[in-house]
């Protein structure tokens, strides 16, 4: 392979590793604030299941608060756990896609590297 094919090569290679390196950094920031999502909505849950069902409890709506019941607002809290939940586990497949991804262009990247070394090598030894 000439010198400017195993650059332009080299660039893409490199260039795709970048990438599914950012999009894993990416997917591990929507699972950690997915989880701290399911984190708050137990601890508001465990609060709210303290409180007597004659209390008046409100909901944030933008910039209002809406007079909901207990169990309204629990069911808001389960809803909300669930689709996190489901988004994390739709996440982590993501994240093993993308895993596999970079371990392929990492694997073509050290392919790469050999090759030119070995063809560097037999050059200088001829």
């Amino acid at each position: 392979m000439s010198d400017d094919t195993v650059q332009q090569v080299y660039l893409k290679v490199t260039q795709n590793i970048q990438e599914y390196q950012k999009e894993l950094n990416q997917i591990d920031a929507q699972i950690s604030s997915n989880q701290r999502d399911i984190r708050l909505a137990s601890l508001t849950k465990r609060e709210i299941d303290g409180l007597d069902s004659s209390i008046p409890l409100y909901k944030s709506m933008g910039k209002m608060f809406v007079q909901e019941s207990k169990s309204s607002l629990l069911e808001g809290i389960d809803k909300e756990t669930s689709d996190a939940t489901t988004l994390i586990e739709a996440l982590e497949k993501k994240k093993k896609f993308v895993s596999r991804n970079l371990e392929g262009a990492t694997g073509n990247l050290k392919d790469l590297i050999r090759m030119t070394q070995s063809t560097s090598g037999s050059g200088a030894s001829k």
